[in-house]
């Protein structure tokens, strides 16, 4: 049964013990890295350019992370790098870097989007080997280290719904000719909040109120901030339509 497989926590490589959790983070991040570097000539950005704006932003929105964590604890705790925080700051991030690498604002929102689930995805199955963020008890779930439990498995859950919205986000580019107006960014962010803040109710995390966590509430507010976007978007582009079609054609 597989509630009775008790995942390893690190393994040995040249005599050096490993965590696979790090692992598992590390493999997320460098597989951005490499999938970015060539996924942006369909952008027309070329290799290094893209490369240097998906490191830039993803090193300087995780330590985002850190900081919101603190400013959530007031100033007591520095917390944990949950991408449910920043995911809606990313675009702003993304205005401040466009500029000075002379690239689109539209255009790095689109190209960033598939990528902010593929890390995710992947770096949230290394959760399942240490059992950390686990689930509530459930006897048909997973051993967890971390809880010493059966647990029901929401960290496979919440990396599989990542890397489903990953290949969601990458079919949208395609069937948009890879033609940028930021919308599969935002999106992606109200699925992806609305499948995390159903999933925070089966994660045994600390419940604010009604059984709803903080995580929860910041899955939620990722929803809202993507549909107010659309909206925005929507009603921007109503105004620019010359401007938009001067820029499918220059894509």
């Amino acid at each position: 049964m597989l509630s009775d497989f008790v995942f390893p926590k690190t393994f040995s490589l040249f005599g050096v013990e490993i965590g696979y959790y790090l692992t598992f983070y590390v493999l997320g991040f460098l597989t951005i890295f490499v999938f970015n570097t060539f996924y942006g000539k369909k952008f027309n950005i070329k290799p290094s350019k893209g490369l240097l704006l998906t490191v830039s932003s993803y090193l300087l929105i995780f330590a985002w992370a850190y900081v919101l964590s603190w400013l959530e604890s007031l100033f007591t705790d520095w917390g944990h790098h949950n991408a449910v925080r920043v995911y809606i700051w990313m675009p702003l991030l993304l205005f401040l870097l466009a500029k000075p690498m002379r690239l689109k604002w539209r255009t790095c929102c689109d190209y960033i989007a598939p990528s902010a689930c593929i890390v995710y995805g992947i770096a949230r199955l290394g959760c399942l080997f240490p059992g950390c963020c686990y689930g509530i008890p459930c006897e048909w779930g997973l051993f967890s280290n971390a809880a010493q439990a059966v647990v029901f498995p929401v960290q496979l859950c919440e990396a599989l719904t990542a890397l489903l919205l990953a290949g969601i986000t990458l079919i949208m580019n395609k069937k948009k000719n890879y033609v940028s107006d930021a919308r599969t960014y935002f999106i992606m962010l109200i699925p992806y909040g609305l499948t995390r803040f159903g999933w925070e109710f089966l994660a045994d995390n600390e419940k604010v109120f009604l059984n709803i966590s903080s995580l929860a509430l910041h899955a939620l507010l990722m929803s809202v901030v993507g549909a107010i976007m659309l909206v925005v978007l929507h009603y921007k582009d109503k105004k620019q339509p010359q401007a938009l079609q001067t820029e499918a054609l220059r894509q």
